[in-house]
């Protein structure tokens, strides 16, 4: 499931989003972060198509990714091991924070003007987002490399 719906986000962004922004690419696409200036050639690039091809990513597509992608990383490292649990809270805190780094996009992207607030809280959500992600696959590495007892 997480496959097919990085595939179907994956067309829509590339086909669809980011020919129509001018080929600025999206907010949570920036691994260190953004601002009000960064992210605003995207936003006022996109055409209502765009927009609500992105606003459909962001609500529908990469939530299923979001939750197919947590709950593969913990179900590999179900392991023996104390680790075991390590890897599905870090799973399940990637998800969290990624399903709220999506709403918090949403709420600073779809907006007359951008706020400065609501672009920081979603950036810090996206650099978040990043480091948990990391942060759990380098820990399911760390489990797949130990023998299993």
């Amino acid at each position: 499931m997480a496959l097919v719906s990085y595939l179907v986000m994956g067309a829509m962004l590339y086909f669809t989003v980011i020919p129509s922004a001018d080929g600025h690419f999206p907010p949570d696409f920036r691994l260190l972060g953004y601002n009000v200036e960064t992210i605003a050639p995207f936003v006022t690039a996109l055409t209502a198509p765009a927009r609500d091809s992105y606003a459909m990513l962001l609500t529908m597509w990469d939530r299923v990714f979001i939750v197919a992608l947590a709950l593969w990383l913990a179900l590999v490292g179900w392991r023996a091991g104390v680790l075991r649990f390590v890897v599905a809270g870090l799973a399940g805190l990637y998800a969290i924070i990624d399903l709220a780094e999506n709403a918090a996009i949403y709420r600073a992207v779809f907006v007359e003007t951008l706020e400065p607030g609501a672009v920081l809280a979603a950036s810090s959500l996206t650099r978040a987002k990043f480091a948990s992600l990391y942060l759990a696959v380098l820990v399911l590495i760390v489990q797949l490399r130990r023998p299993a007892s």
